[in-house]
């Protein structure tokens, strides 16, 4: 009677998905989540992002959580250079918070589209791949000092309009 040693474990068979049909499928995936729906008498299209951004706080985390499923796949089988990484997890940081405030965050949501351009950097990285090309940091670097800049500006205003609202309120009560 053999032995546990003798026996070999089970193979197991891990599907494997081309790059070319997971490219086509987050192609379908940004299309849905930006681009879909048609405003008629327009040129101009939605998608189911800018439709469920119209649902205060649960819409933006819905349509956040399918663009950080984008990011993560873009990292783990395409192997995106991780300041491209950060640059498309800035798109949809963006697009989360400026997207969840009422009335401006559904216009920004239907002109800002993060999923299709983080489908650009995608494709943009894709073909520096296949031509054997590394992909050049400085733009995506750029792009994170900007947005860092924006965001840092945003909360002094914010900062100085609270103190401001402080200081008015105070001298009304102490007159």
């Amino acid at each position: 009677m053999p032995g546990p040693s003798s026996q070999s474990s089970p193979t197991v068979i891990r599907p494997t998905i081309n790059a070319d049909v997971m490219a086509r499928n987050l192609e379908k995936l940004a299309w849905l989540m930006d681009r879909a729906i048609p405003i008629p008498g327009t040129k101009f299209r939605v998608g189911l992002d800018a439709i469920l951004g119209l649902f205060p706080g649960a819409g933006d985390i819905v349509t956040g959580i399918v663009q950080t499923g984008l990011v993560l796949t873009a990292l783990t089988h395409y192997r995106v250079p991780k300041a491209v990484a950060a640059r498309m997890a800035a798109n949809v940081l963006l697009d989360t918070v400026v997207g969840s405030i009422p009335m401006v965050g559904d216009l920004f949501d239907a002109g800002f589209k993060a999923n299709t351009r983080n489908l650009a950097l995608l494709g943009e990285v894709r073909q520096r791949q296949s031509q054997g090309e590394a992909m050049p940091s400085a733009p995506s670097i750029r792009y994170l000092v900007m947005i860092g800049a924006i965001l840092f500006g945003t909360i002094a205003l914010i900062l100085i309009g609270v103190a401001t609202v402080v200081v008015w309120f105070i001298r009304a009560i102490s007159r």
